[in-house]
């Protein structure tokens, strides 16, 4: 999945992704954990919007698969502390070790193929320093069946029509969305994009987890510090290695 018009106008759209809320739980998780990291690497960094929080106080390491993600990203961060690369989730080869890794946003949903789902955490178990912490999420089935059949909506010069289809059997979302983006005073330019994302199950990630070799493995309803029940939309996911 390549983002092209999209990460252009992906902030705005994500204006209900708390990532104030994120970062928060990431610097409880460390500080529970007791880990001080030199150096963090964040998995499908999109545009940036919880690496320019992280980049205060850490090194951090951030790759995505889309050349215009990261054009954003960059554009957005004049840090330093921050290196980005052009990389695919599954199988990813990093520059060197990290003390933590994030993956945030749902990223990990767009990977539709279990085997490959297993392939990139297993990239993030070895390029994890001893102790080191993973932080993860997945939208759940019951967010996928709960997102109406249709939503309209407008934010700022944007309108936008999403379709949103749920295959059950092989647990994938389809999102189909048509953008008009006003570009002068009362003229659109439309543009489509089509996005997929597979739900799995606590207990596969569990399962994937245990058999790469991570350890105390803990799950949360999103990011609070509270249990998942069966109304989690998304569930957070922290191993160490």
């Amino acid at each position: 999945m390549i983002y092209k018009d999209f990460a252009y106008i992906y902030d705005k759209l994500m204006y209900d992704l708390d990532y104030e809320k994120i970062y928060k739980f990431i610097m409880w998780v460390l500080d529970n954990k007791s880990l001080e990291p030199t150096n963090i690497l964040e998995m499908a960094v999109g545009t940036g919007n919880l690496t320019e929080k992280l980049v205060k106080d850490f090194k951090v390491d951030g790759f995505d698969l889309s050349d215009d993600m990261l054009s954003v990203c960059q554009n957005k961060i004049n840090s330093k502390n921050l290196n980005l690369f052009k990389q695919n989730m599954v199988g990813f080869k990093a520059p060197r070790n990290y003390d933590a890794i994030f993956c945030v946003g749902d990223s990990l949903n767009y990977i539709l193929d279990k085997g490959d789902v297993s392939k990139a955490l297993e990239s993030a178990f070895k390029y994890l320093n001893k102790d080191g912490i993973l932080v993860c999420d997945f939208n759940t089935v019951y967010k996928f069946k709960s997102i109406p059949p249709v939503t309209v909506d407008e934010v700022e010069d944007i309108f936008y029509v999403w379709e949103n289809i749920f295959d059950e059997n092989n647990k994938v979302n389809t999102y189909g969305v048509n953008f008009f983006v006003e570009y002068d005073f009362n003229k659109y330019e439309r543009f489509y994009e089509e996005h997929r994302e597979r739900a799995y199950s606590v207990d596969e990630i569990k399962n994937i987890l245990s058999e790469i070799g991570f350890k105390d493995i803990e799950f949360y309803d999103d990011y609070e510090d509270k249990g998942i029940n069966d109304n989690t939309s998304r569930y957070t996911v922290i191993a160490r290695r």
